[in-house]
């Protein structure tokens, strides 16, 4: 009698492992599916390449960082999302004494360094000739000290290095424990239907040489929209920080880091 009871509950047990069946298969489907879009890459200047788009793990001053520290990058190739994770956790920093240590990033067009192609072949084009808008819809946790926002490059040459490097604009997305540009010639400006403080300065020096800085710092910034970046470019032309010569070489975005511990995820990132 006890051997039929047995044999009674495996076959019960042999029922219900059949009727979930599916439901594991679509499960692990679809973990498969989602596993196989995901890249992630933690080297020092490792990149990703999806279309258009370039994912650069940048860590151009990490030789600053004082303890250890991690940095990856990621792209969902079927979502069509971009972003970073880092932990400089063990940098004991504060917002009077920081030292940024990296700019992992998204790139479109050809950063105007020796090593680069362009992304894509809308760029460099004559400023002239530029029409740009950026879609983006982005998170941002982190703690620590750092900003993420737009590096936009005006060259005098469309194959550019280093020393073609004319200005650039720097839009702040998000930003902690950063402050923003303190000059007496800090402006105000409507672009776009948004107020920013603005920060020009014509006698920037970086390891490239003299070119032109222009920041900009949106009040109420959403974390989700769509910039006409011409409308910020015939700004920066009516100041006189641009000039109509020049091109327009690449629309990058990025995330200057300092300290502490974080992640910044695009969800959407499309130009237009």
């Amino acid at each position: 009698m006890e051997k039929h009871y047995f044999l009674k509950d495996i076959f019960e047990v042999k029922k219900i492992f059949a009727a979930m069946l599916p439901i594991i298969f679509v499960f692990t489907f679809y973990n498969s599916i989602a596993q196989v879009g995901l890249i992630e890459k933690s080297g020092e200047w490792d990149r990703i390449q999806n279309g258009g788009y370039l994912v650069e793990n940048c860590t151009w001053n990490v030789s600053a960082a004082k303890s250890k520290w991690s940095q990856t990058i990621f792209c969902d190739t079927l979502k069509k999302s971009y972003g970073w994770k880092w932990d400089f956790s063990g940098e004991k920093e504060d917002e009077n004494s920081y030292v940024i240590k990296t700019f992992p990033e998204i790139i479109f067009g050809r950063k105007p360094y020796e090593n680069y192609k362009s992304t894509i072949n809308r760029l460099p084009v004559p400023l002239t000739s530029a029409q740009f808008r950026l879609e983006y819809e982005y998170i941002a946790k982190s703690d620590g000290i750092y900003n993420t926002s737009t590096d936009i490059s005006f060259t005098d040459n469309t194959n550019p290095g280093p020393a073609n490097i004319r200005a650039k604009i720097m839009i702040w997305f998000d930003y902690q424990n950063m402050p923003f540009f303190t000059s007496k010639n800090l402006n105000q400006a409507t672009i776009g239907g948004l107020v920013h403080d603005v920060y020009i300065d014509t006698t920037h020096v970086g390891p490239e040489g003299k070119w032109i800085f222009i920041a900009l710092l949106p009040h109420d910034f959403p974390n989700k929209g769509e910039l006409n970046l011409n409308e910020y470019f015939n700004y920066a032309l009516s100041q006189g920080a641009l000039k109509p010569e020049w091109f327009l070489s690449s629309i990058e975005i990025g995330s200057e880091i300092a300290t502490g511990k974080g992640e910044i995820i695009f969800k959407r990132f499309v130009v237009r």
